[in-house]
């Protein structure tokens, strides 16, 4: 029996075969009338497009590829759903990777779109280091990058991480603390040498210096090494005036370690978060924490990477400025302090 082609389906539904292609990648300029009656042929027919095939041919799949680092982190699921929304806004699908923080997952997930004939691919990189590997891999791919970990003459999109740590411990300051703590985040990330750089800048304008308890590089499960790193801290004789977490994760984990040592938040510490993930505005929780924007920043990826595609190959750069969201795990400090 010979096989359905496109232009099977295409005459069975009374259009051309570029129309049936654009309405099965769901183009915007094709009328929901159109698609409705090209999916009904397609149907009748038994007839199944085949994406990387058309990539073989040369034709534009209409298809990103995105990598992330871990997509159980509130934060990345953020952004990969902003991006998801945004591409299929302008008729691309989306194939998603997590590296579950290993490089050679990273490298294989690249490898794997590049097959597929992806036309740009969108990657929070694990490092810089794993950037300029799979940098060579990419070659005139068209790609946007995530987050801090790149090198130069890129195209990429994040946050300011300096300047969110800095609003953090200046509305602190307000309240009236003065013994600061940045608690997590391991020693090598990039991420959190930008933060820790913006906790202690807005410190020393005060004349303060302040404390950082960094994982080690080494550290496999970062949650559960904050929740014992808090419940050290907690078990000293002066408890300090407030704690900035590297991220919302990680002032969870303080506050479970808060709630066993029968500290009180926001009464007897005050905490910050960071990355604004759906859960902090959670009543019980209702973290107090620095926006990173990531649903913009996901759209504004989208945006530069079909710009690429579109043949505007040159660099673009987006820094993205933070804002502060309060809510309940901040008060002013009471004269004299908490003493254990």
């Amino acid at each position: 029996m010979r096989r359905t082609t496109i232009k099977d389906v295409a005459a069975l539904a009374g259009v051309s075969p570029a129309t049936v292609s654009r309405a099965l990648d769901d183009r915007p300029e094709i009328s929901a009338e159109t698609k409705e009656r090209v999916r009904a042929a397609c149907a009748q027919l038994g007839y199944v497009p085949n994406a990387a095939a058309r990539g073989l041919t040369g034709q534009a799949t209409h298809t990103l590829g995105v990598v992330v680092p871990d997509v159980s982190n509130p934060y990345f699921t953020g952004i990969a759903t902003a991006i998801e929304e945004t591409a299929a806004e302008n008729g691309y699908r989306v194939l998603l990777s997590n590296s579950l923080q290993e490089e050679g997952r990273e490298l294989r997930a690249i490898e794997n779109f590049l097959a597929r004939q992806i036309d740009g691919v969108l990657i929070s990189p694990l490092s810089r280091e794993s950037q300029a590997k799979h940098a060579a891999l990419l070659e005139g791919t068209p790609c946007v990058y995530l987050g801090v970990n790149h090198g130069e003459k890129c195209s990429y999109v994040m946050a300011d991480n300096e300047a969110g740590a800095a609003i953090a411990v200046r509305y602190l300051l307000e309240l009236g603390h003065r013994d600061l703590v940045f608690l997590g985040g391991r020693a090598d990330s990039l991420t959190r040498v930008q933060r820790v750089r913006g906790f202690r800048r807005a410190l020393r304008e005060r004349g303060l210096s302040g404390r950082v308890l960094p994982a080690p590089p080494d550290t496999r499960d970062l949650r559960r090494w904050a929740y014992e790193q808090a419940l050290a801290l907690f078990g000293e004789r002066t408890l300090p005036h407030a704690v900035l977490a590297f991220s919302d994760l990680t002032a969870l984990r303080i506050l479970e370690a808060a709630e066993e040592r029968g500290i009180r938040v926001p009464e007897d510490l005050s905490l910050v978060g960071y990355d604004n993930v759906s859960y902090a505005a959670i009543p019980r929780i209702h973290l107090t924490t620095v926006s990173q924007h990531k649903f913009q920043q996901g759209r504004i990826a989208v945006e530069r990477l079909l710009r690429q595609i579109q043949g505007d190959r040159r660099p673009t750069g987006d820094l993205l400025q933070p804002e502060l969201v309060v809510r309940s795990t901040c008060a002013p400090r009471t004269e004299g302090g908490t003493k254990l």
